[in-house]
């Protein structure tokens, strides 16, 4: 943290906090002035005569202080009125409690946020007896820069949340103390089409080995994504990096070898490697620690601000990633293709840095390439020296499968050489069945290939060699989703089921085809049938894709698609249900994007084994509103010894669940789902509804308890929504649910069960306990 500037003058400091309140009839802190002055922020919501925030920031031992009615904004761009009130004790930072009835500021007060702040510029105490204060405030719901401007005059000022992207950056903000050592590389996942839109940023993509630089100390060691020390590979560029000014640091960026055209070449890499690699350079693309100061929680905006200052050029031995801004990313595709370069990446710039995550980077190709595993060779052919073709493979659920074969792409020296590292490594056994003669080796070389799209068997099409790479191991190969959706072929099979026309764009803006979303519900089936199995279904189904209309649909009229079964309820009700991975592939096949279970199985129809709380935001509901709603609805069913679980709604929302014993038929337990959401509520009429009515829920949470009744749906736990982007409605843990992103997951994410939702076990309610809550 910064040092803090000489104490502020005051005549009698918290004169006129003391002077407003008896300290015998209320229980706030004493006015005692701190004698260290620290950087804590507390922000406190204050029911009193009427309600409002009091946003509060430490300074020269007291809290400046002042009332923000509609609450401090979350959202760049939103100016708050902030009336400066007197200044606080530091002690009342901390406190929570009832202000008697009869007292200054009568009512409740209970911490909304709190955590510390840093001012953005090094004058701060000038610029704040200017009026016109920034600083940034690193809390549990407020995070980022801030401006505090003071008005025409006392005491009204104006507070705005600014957009970490444009603003100032004076000092690095808020990053914790850390010793610069190796961090593992944030990931990129493969798009068909380049992400548009003032948020993303766009670089071209390097042909060369990534590489994570860390200087220590003077030292410099270069590492590869898997933690492998290539220092010695990388000896000169090791050199260069270490004559970059400034202290400790670690970098992510690319060792690269341009060729005669200044394109990123990796043979020319190779070739360097050979030798003392005099030619060998660096491209850093991001900056994950300078100074010892951790800088991967900074949005990538303010990295990369950050990353001028250690590498300030974007040409020499050791330069910058030319950053290309928002919509330009097609134009620049374009032109990245037409000079025949590998594609471009693009990165969320407010994203933090987040090591092995796909979420905020993606890479658009020109043309398919990626790595496959070489698990033999066949012989050679006429006058081609050494061997004909490589077999090649990859990890699929554990085991090596055949990914076809490629004879191109190979020189005379590159065959000789691959032969005897071949040689070295051969066995008897196929891992797969393939044509006679091959020569089968042990799979550990590992190969990058360019081909022009995988073939309905999973075969590589027209694959040409592009060279070995040493920093991948075998295990770690699997074939990228969007290459293994690029079939041109008028049907696939996925588990058995046909799915035609496997082409046709599902979801527009993102390229996703109707056989990714198969190959999606095939990955994702053994996690999500436990949900659905057995239970009347309710489908949302986009048979052109969402860009050509869906509907609801709760039973067949005519064509049922195999697997599927239909069943009729004793009340004459005609529903849907599904009992196999089979099944729900063929729902697919038809068309189906949403997939909404009831409440209740077919083992009791009239009894819910389910209860679903559908946190609704209106859309200028800031998102840690809704994280602290389910928080909320958590310990008060906690309170009453019912355990509870959550997951993403696919949209804006959040979802709370109960898994229950079925005790209690739908009659009992409608009103109970009602009664709850209706406690919650009470907690704060501001910021919760339970009204269905659009026009009464603006600006407010709307707590959705409607899911709860005979042949009412939710979407199902890890169901894809059809919405721009993908969504899926993803099971979390509690624990983690503080650190969710707004954006949620896609059908793109490697998803696994969390523990929260591992061995459910049903719990029961008593009438007893039912009563308790209806009763309020």
């Amino acid at each position: 943290m910064p040092k803090s500037p000489p104490a502020r003058k005051r005549a009698a400091p918290l004169e006129k906090y003391r002077g407003k309140r008896d300290f015998k009839a209320t229980q706030e802190p004493a006015a005692k002035r701190k004698k260290e002055s620290g950087h804590s922020f507390v922000v406190q919501e204050h029911h009193a005569r009427s309600h409002h925030f009091d946003f509060r920031l430490e300074m020269d031992g007291v809290l400046a202080s002042w009332a923000v009615p509609k609450g401090v904004p979350e959202d760049t761009g939103s100016n708050r009125l902030a009336v400066h009130v007197e200044d606080h004790p530091v002690d009342y930072g901390t406190f929570e409690g009832e202000i008697p009835k009869g007292n200054y500021g009568a009512g409740k007060v209970a911490i909304w946020d709190s955590g510390s702040w840093e001012p953005l510029e090094k004058n701060w105490k000038r610029d704040f007896a200017k009026g016109k204060f920034k600083f940034i405030l690193h809390g549990k719901r407020l995070d980022g820069p801030y401006l505090l401007a003071r008005m025409k005059e006392e005491p009204n000022w104006l507070l705005r949340k600014l957009d970490p992207a444009t603003h100032p950056t004076g000092t690095i903000p808020g990053p914790a103390k850390e010793t610069a050592a190796f961090v593992a590389p944030q990931l990129a996942r493969p798009v068909p089409t380049v992400p548009q839109g003032k948020d993303w940023l766009h670089e071209i993509k390097y042909d060369g080995y990534r590489l994570i630089a860390v200087r220590k100390k003077g030292e410099v060691r270069l590492f590869t994504r898997k933690q492998l020390d290539w220092t010695d590979r990388f000896a000169a560029l090791a050199k260069k990096l270490g004559k970059l000014g400034g202290g400790d640091f670690v970098l992510d960026g690319e060792a690269v070898v341009l060729d005669g055209k200044g394109r990123t070449s990796f043979g020319g890499l190779q070739e360097e490697l050979k030798g003392k690699g005099e030619k060998i350079e660096f491209i850093a693309f991001d900056l994950l620690n300078a100074d010892g100061k951790n800088l991967r929680d900074l949005p990538l905006s303010l990295r990369l601000e950050q990353l001028k200052k250690v590498v300030p050029k974007e040409d020499g031995p050791v330069r910058r990633s030319k950053v290309w801004q928002g919509d330009e990313g097609p134009n620049l595709f374009r032109q990245a293709c037409k000079l025949g370069l590998e594609g471009i990446i693009s990165k969320h710039s407010h994203a933090r840095y987040l090591p092995e995550s796909r979420r905020d980077w993606v890479k658009s190709k020109c043309r398919p390439r990626q790595e496959f595993v070489i698990c033999g060779y066949t012989p050679p052919k006429n006058s081609c020296p050494a061997f004909g073709a490589l077999v090649l493979g990859s990890y699929e659920s554990g085991k090596l499968v055949p990914r076809g074969k490629v004879g191109t792409g190979f020189n005379e020296a590159d065959r000789r050489a691959l032969l005897k590292l071949m040689e070295k490594r051969a066995v008897s056994t196929a891992p797969f069945d393939a044509e006679k003669g091959v020569h089968w080796i042990r799979p550990e070389l590992v190969a990058e290939i360019e081909f022009a799209e995988i073939t309905r068997d999973g075969s590589i099409r027209q694959g040409s060699f592009i060279s070995l790479r040493e920093d991948k191991t075998a295990k770690e190969v699997h074939l990228d989703s969007v290459d293994q959706a690029s079939i041109g072929e008028e049907e696939a099979t996925v588990r058995g089921i046909v799915i035609t026309h496997p082409e046709r764009v599902v979801f527009p803006d993102d390229g996703i085809q109707k056989l990714e979303v198969a190959r999606y519900h095939e990955r994702i089936a053994e996690l999500m049938l436990p949900h659905i199995v057995d239970r009347p279904l309710a489908l949302l189904r986009a048979p052109d894709g969402i860009g050509g209309g869906s509907f609801f649909q709760k039973s067949f009229k005519d064509h049922v698609p195999p697997k599927v079964k239909t069943k009729t309820l004793e009340d004459g009700t005609e529903v849907i249900h599904i009992g196999s991975e089979e099944a729900l592939i063929s729902l697919i096949q038809f068309g189906v994007l949403e997939i909404h279970p009831w409440g209740s199985s077919f083992a009791n129809i009239n009894k819910p084994d389910t209860l679903i709380w559908d946190l609704d935001p209106d859309s200028s509901v800031p998102w840690p509103e809704t994280l602290g709603a389910a928080f909320l609805l958590r310990d008060y069913l906690a309170k009453h010894d019912l355990e509870s679980r959550v997951k993403t709604s696919g949209g804006k929302g959040l979802h709370v669940m109960m898994h229950l014993k079925r005790n209690h038929d739908w009659e009992i337990m409608k009103p109970f789902a009602k009664a709850v959401a209706a406690r919650i509520a009470e907690l704060s009429p501001r910021r919760f509804t339970i009204t269905a009515s659009k026009a009464k829920r603006g600006g407010k949470i709307y707590i959705d308890w409607l899911r709860n009744g005979k042949g009412a749906t939710c979407v199902a736990p890890w169901g894809l929504r059809a919405r721009p982007g993908a969504p899926v409605s993803t099971p979390i843990n509690w624990k983690d649910l503080g650190d969710l992103d707004p954006r949620g997951f896609t059908m793109r994410e490697p998803f696994k069960l969390p523990s929260d939702w591992k061995d459910i076990t049903p719990q029961s309610i008593s009438k007893a306990l039912i009563k308790e809550v209806m009763d309020g």
